[in-house]
């Protein structure tokens, strides 16, 4: 009965959360969607915390001592398990921040004073945090976003000498477009909560499309501010045709690439041929994100507590009492 309790918690987190994907459709703001999906990969945390919080009060009751000895410790063992796994999880996620810092003070260079100053005037119409232009002389298409508090754009060298000028400068404002959306943050986040709860299909579901729509979004507002889509298609085009495969920096995944798969980039030029109309301003969409999240994470408490009492009822416990004990 202790591992049915940690399962059917879990089982109820991933009916939950694909019944969420699915509505996901309804949603047309990008910020929406990427705050649906976040919740989703965190919401496995309130289960985890009920699980480990809970354990002490299990201990010695006499209700739970009957059943099989396997069950009483795997009741016990599961749950610390995940916590291991989440903690885990979470320092692979500080060694990936520390080895892309790393690698972008190694490899860039000041892109000079040009280069920045265009940085400049797109980030001030972006709305966006000023970001520190660097060059690395890379003969291969490379463009990514990093930095968590100090924001950085790094561009090859192959970008500024096969780009022309507009091409260029939607590259930039793409990438500029994932400063003013908080992407690199957002990113190692989900990666560390994906990682922490491999096990959920949910979570790499959840985690696949974030990372596929986040560029999807950034090539909108990247679209709103330099109305030339054709600019930003011609550009993905041409790093298409080099073949990217992205240097050691794409191997760590929380950066913020130009593109991904060559898949990706197809239907990112097509969409950008068909003048996609922008998306409205993330601020216009806070109050409904923080609405539907917070009735997601009632009806998930909601759920997660009745499923203890069920299944603490059908042991012979006393569900009031230990949840009494647990808060």
């Amino acid at each position: 009965m202790h591992t049915l309790l940690g399962l059917s918690s879990l089982l109820l987190i991933v009916f939950g959360s694909y019944l969420t994907l699915s509505l996901l459709d309804g949603l047309s703001q990008w910020s929406q969607r990427r705050n649906i999906q976040v919740f989703i990969l965190s919401s496995p945390l309130a289960s985890l915390g009920l699980s480990i919080g809970g354990l002490h009060h299990f201990f010695g009751r006499i209700c739970l001592l009957p059943t099989p000895s396997w069950d009483y410790l795997l009741g016990v063992v599961l749950p610390l398990g995940m916590g291991l796994v989440a903690l885990g999880a979470l320092g692979l996620g500080v060694v990936r921040l520390a080895l892309m810092r790393r690698l972008v003070a190694r490899s860039g260079v000041s892109a000079g004073p040009e280069l920045q100053a265009l940085a400049d005037r797109l980030a001030q119409r972006l709305g966006a945090t000023r970001s520190q232009m660097l060059l690395s002389p890379y003969d291969r298409p490379l463009a990514l976003t990093c930095g968590i508090f100090r924001p950085t754009v790094l561009l090859s060298t192959w970008m500024v000498e096969h780009l022309d000028p507009r091409e260029l400068e939607a590259v930039i404002t793409h990438e500029l477009a994932h400063v003013v959306r908080r992407d690199y943050l957002v990113l190692w986040l989900a990666t560390v909560l994906r990682d922490a709860f491999f096990y959920l299909p949910t979570s790499r579901a959840a985690y696949r499309q974030l990372q596929r729509e986040k560029e999807l979004a950034c090539d909108d507002l990247a679209v709103g501010v330099t109305d030339r889509p054709l600019a930003l298609a011609s550009a993905l085009a041409k790093v298409w045709l080099h073949a990217l495969d992205g240097l050691q920096f794409n191997r760590y995944t929380i950066a913020q690439p130009l593109v991904g798969g060559n898949k990706s980039i197809n239907d990112r030029i097509e969409r950008l041929l068909n003048r996609p109309r922008p998306t409205k301003s993330m601020a216009s969409s806070r109050k409904v994100v923080l609405g539907i999240n917070a009735l997601a994470l009632l009806a998930l408490v909601i759920v997660q507590v009745t499923n203890f009492t069920v299944v603490l009822a059908s042991m012979g416990c006393n569900p009031l009492a230990l949840f009494w004990k647990l808060f």
